[in-house]
């Protein structure tokens, strides 16, 4: 009876010192985070994609991966969160390419840019991301038969200026900063600077009207 006891106290005492230990690291990590500033580096670069007013400048930053399946499930709410607060809010997306085909897709997204359709075919990707993105059958190249019931794109010249596009500079100093703020998957969304804990319609539409009604 009394080696058992032993026993539960030591178990007890290391399960603790654990949590202890997780929660000290996670204090570290968020008061380390909190001192960078949310308007720059790391959480925003030149190259960075971003869209809205901004009138109260409020940064809403993204790091995403268009081949993974909770982010294009998450876009919704994103999407629903500019659509009610463009004006008032800038939103930013960095890339995090953990899957594949996740380099060939942002290829896309960006070669997009040279049509000003980056929004609508980022949406495409992630509605057709069960065709080109099967587990352990991805096919990428019928993105390209997809993207053509995009109203406005021209599919071609898409093409073409996906093979004038190199986005490896972008990936690696995405994936660092990434690093640098303790972003391990994606989505990962930070609110001036402020991680979102939990990825509900509730909880990101509570973070940013916080601080944009504070």
């Amino acid at each position: 009876m009394k080696n058992k006891s032993v026993v539960f106290i030591s178990i007890f005492v290391i399960v603790a010192a654990f949590i202890a230990m997780v929660f000290f690291y996670q204090q570290k990590t968020t008061s380390s985070i909190e001192k960078l500033s949310h308007t720059d580096a790391p959480f925003i670069r030149d190259h960075s994609t971003k869209f809205g007013d901004n009138k109260k400048g409020v940064y809403v930053v993204e790091f995403i991966d268009p081949e993974c399946e909770s982010c294009a499930l998450y876009h919704k709410v994103v999407k629903e969160l500019y659509r009610t607060y463009y004006e008032d809010i800038q939103l930013v997306v960095r890339y995090l390419d953990n899957h594949t085909n996740s380099k060939f897709a942002i290829r896309v997204l960006e070669a997009s840019k040279n049509q000003n359709m980056y929004q609508a075919v980022l949406d495409k990707i992630y509605e057709t991301q069960r065709i080109w993105a099967q587990h352990n059958n991805e096919k990428p190249e019928l993105l390209w038969e997809e993207l053509k019931s995009v109203p406005s794109l021209d599919v071609e010249k898409l093409k073409a200026d996906f093979e004038n596009t190199n986005v490896d500079k972008i990936v690696k100093i995405d994936r660092e900063d990434a690093t640098k703020l303790g972003v391990r998957g994606t989505p990962t969304l930070f609110v001036n600077g402020e991680k979102l804990q939990r990825l509900s319609y509730q909880d990101l539409f509570d973070l940013v009207e916080s601080k944009l009604f504070k």
